[in-house]
């Protein structure tokens, strides 16, 4: 199967939709374990709380270009996935230090012993075991951090590997908490040459077309990385069967980036669904997605 990435986007029937046709945003998307197996969802939020729908089947999902607030719904200016006063708010604060690095949000390095967030709950939070890990993207390789414990499993780290897409991935451990399994994130990353994010437009071909999990080079950053920086090895998983494989087709495939949900799905791995509709495959960014309203129209 060959791929070429290109953008279109599909517009809508109709105009965009005003606010009170808006009853369901997108929160995210998620991997969740069910009956020893692993399960692709979208996840939405409403008025009535959080749900969350299996990807498979046929889906017609015509998205709004504006974003909602995924605390309080109201809409949202710019790119922002929460308003302006939901944005000081502590939770919302402690997702910033995920991602830009602890204590970011309040322009200081974070002290465990007293953070600057002076939240129990969320100090708690950032003191939990994280582990490190770098994992393998085809010929690839990024280098991250997440939480030991997810989905209330001891090895819940591997839930964060399948909603990336990796195809093996090495665990490190080293009695880690937030903010120092971050300083071990980029001091390896700068030291091995490992990227920290990987794009859409990567994935969306190399999944499509993958090469297979590089185990042995894998494995030699992951010995490298333990004996260097003070950690130790947990385990090296091969996630490649997880997904399954990509269909094979008869004929070449353009891939194009799509902004609505809408055909039949063919493959889902980490953040990117392949969908069929009529003889093009398309393929969506689930993260893209979030704070997106479903647009609801009446028969």
């Amino acid at each position: 199967m060959i791929a070429t990435t290109q953008q279109i986007v599909i517009p809508h029937t109709k105009e965009i939709a005003p606010q009170e046709d808006i009853q369901f945003i997108v929160r995210g998307y998620s991997w969740r374990p069910f009956l020893g197996f692993c399960l692709p969802h979208i996840d939405i939020i409403s008025h009535l709380g959080l749900g969350s729908a299996p990807l498979f089947g046929e889906h017609t999902l015509p998205l709004t270009k504006e974003k909602y607030c995924l605390e309080c719904l109201n809409p949202t200016s710019g790119d922002s996935q929460y308003c302006e006063e939901c944005q000081k708010l502590v939770k919302i604060l402690r997702l910033e230090c995920i991602t830009k690095g602890a204590g970011a949000p309040y322009n200081q390095q974070c002290n465990p012993e007293k953070p600057p967030c002076n939240s129990p709950w969320a100090e708690q939070l950032c003191k939990e075991e994280h582990v490190v890990y770098i994992a393998g993207f085809g010929e690839l390789f990024k280098v991250g951090v997440t939480r030991a414990e997810r989905w209330s499993t001891p090895d819940g780290y591997k839930y964060r590997l399948i909603e990336q897409g990796a195809d093996c991935a090495a665990v490190l451990r080293g009695n880690l908490n937030l903010a120092t399994a971050q300083e071990k994130e980029q001091i390896i990353a700068e030291a091995l040459e490992l990227e920290t994010r990987v794009g859409f437009e990567y994935k969306a071909e190399e999944f499509a077309n993958p090469k297979g999990p590089q185990i042995r080079e894998l494995e030699e950053l992951s010995r490298e990385a333990a004996k260097r920086f003070d950690l130790r090895e947990v385990c090296l998983l091969d996630l490649s069967q997880v997904y399954g494989l990509p269909p094979e087709l008869n004929v070449d495939v353009n891939l194009w980036q799509i902004e609505d949900i809408f055909g039949k799905v063919v493959y889902v791995r980490g953040n990117i669904l392949y969908l069929q509709a009529n003889s093009l495959l398309l393929a969506h960014d689930l993260s893209s997605a979030r704070g997106r309203g479903i647009i609801c129209e009446e028969d």
